[in-house]
């Protein structure tokens, strides 16, 4: 909660209820991640099913965000939070009916799961008016301060929601939907009655990478367009592997719910550490560049660790694999964030970060479709082995891109990439 105690001033109370009702909104999200490859029938027979489970949300989500944003300057930033996080609710509670209800049919089974995921990947969209709201009721010199609450409460959402869907899934499949429509539903009723509309309505960013002339600036800096493109292939590779391994320790260990959720909430650990503290200290010393590289390089060896269970199915060598990942991706995330802001124009920040987030949603698209394809390929493997190949190829990429930044980080900018890519 230090990020909390750092924004000083009234904007206090408006950002601890936006943490509140963003931390229970996404761990209701991250109760359904570990869950994912059971809502398929025989899922190890079906991979692209699975994978398409991700990517599916992934591309509602794309779509509903700038609309989201639009429509929270013109309506405000409250009723489009309301309305985002009760079709969420919707969207879990015909998931939990869709996996409770035995269906003669398993085409209707699987419509009614991926209708589901449509719904919530859409209305999921609402990042970008939750980070809109903070930047309303935030100053410049305080904002940084607001977009790291907003972090946090990513970090912890994902850390515990996982958890939770892990335990409850072992009893049935369908009670952590029913538990994230709770979550959902209680975030809508939060925001009804803590949230105060803010008064001015700055435009949401988000939409304006949609906008191809918007481009012009940032193709006109070679060493920006390059890290922007590096952070596409890490993000694809990163879910390539968040997509499979729930199926993969299923059929490694016969992992249901509970030990998948158990993995997810080791690994969540993990970030907590890394990038609770450790990550600022390694900065101040080291710099961006060598922890940049140097965490794509360790999530290379996590995946080529991933892979080796195969021929190793160790529990050791699992976890060992799980907190070099983890710990790779922690360090390489919040540095590469910095280093776009640093290679980009002050005044463009907007822009530019409103491209890497389009490009985080896309390849939040390509990586599990690519991972489903590739998936059974070297004992089930095959996206482990891919994505180690990425992390490598892009590390080397990024040290020969080193050389010293034109511009001082922007902190609420760097902010802002990590909520949405952390």
């Amino acid at each position: 909660m230090s990020e909390l105690e750092s924004i000083d001033g009234p904007p206090r109370r408006a950002v601890l209820v936006i943490f509140l009702i963003v931390m229970i909104d996404l761990m209701g999200f991250g109760i359904i991640i570990p869950l994912l490859p059971f809502y398929v029938h025989a899922p190890q027979d079906r991979p692209f099913q699975v994978t398409m489970l991700f990517s599916v949300y992934s591309i509602f989500q794309f779509i509903g965000a700038p609309i989201l944003g639009l429509l929270s300057d013109r309506f405000g930033r409250k009723p489009i939070l309301v309305l985002s996080q009760l079709g969420s609710a919707i969207g879990y509670v015909l998931l939990g009916l869709a996996t409770q209800v035995h269906w003669h049919s398993e085409t209707t089974l699987l419509t009614l799961v991926y209708l589901s995921r449509i719904i919530d990947g859409f209305t999921g969209g609402n990042i970008s008016t939750a980070q809109a709201y903070i930047s309303d009721v935030t100053t410049h010199e305080n904002r940084a301060g607001g977009m790291a609450a907003l972090g946090a409460a990513f970090g912890i959402g994902f850390s515990i929601g996982p958890f939770i869907g892990g335990v409850l899934g072992a009893i049935h499949v369908s009670i952590p939907a029913y538990v994230a429509a709770g979550f959902s539903a209680t975030a809508a009723v939060l925001t009804i009655l803590w949230l105060t509309e803010s008064r001015r309505h700055k435009p949401a960013e988000l939409e304006v990478w949609l906008h191809p002339r918007q481009f012009a600036p940032i193709l006109r800096r070679p060493v920006l367009v390059q890290l922007l493109m590096i952070s596409f292939f890490l993000m694809a590779a990163f879910v390539m592997m968040e997509s499979t391994i729930g199926l993969y320790l299923n059929k490694l260990f016969s992992w249901e719910a509970r030990g998948v959720g158990w993995y997810f909430a080791f690994n969540g650990v993990i970030i907590v550490i890394v990038q609770g503290g450790l990550v600022r200290r390694l900065v101040k010393k080291m710099g961006d560049w060598p922890l940049a590289y140097g965490g794509q390089l360790l999530v290379a060896v996590g995946m080529a660790l991933y892979t080796g269970t195969a021929w190793i199915p160790a529990l050791t060598l699992l976890l060992i694999a799980g907190a070099v990942n983890a710990a790779g991706r922690s360090f390489q995330q919040p540095t590469i964030s910095s280093l776009i802001s640093k290679f980009s124009d002050p005044r463009e920040q907007g822009v530019t970060f409103g491209v890497y987030q389009g490009l985080g949603s896309l390849a939040r698209v390509a990586g599990p479709i690519v991972a489903g394809a590739v998936y059974p390929l070297l004992r089930n493997t095959g996206a482990f082995a891919v994505s180690a190949i990425i992390a490598a190829l892009v590390g080397v990429w990024t040290l020969t891109l080193r050389r010293p930044a034109p511009h001082a980080a922007a902190p609420e900018a760097m902010a802002e990439a990590a909520i949405e890519h952390g």
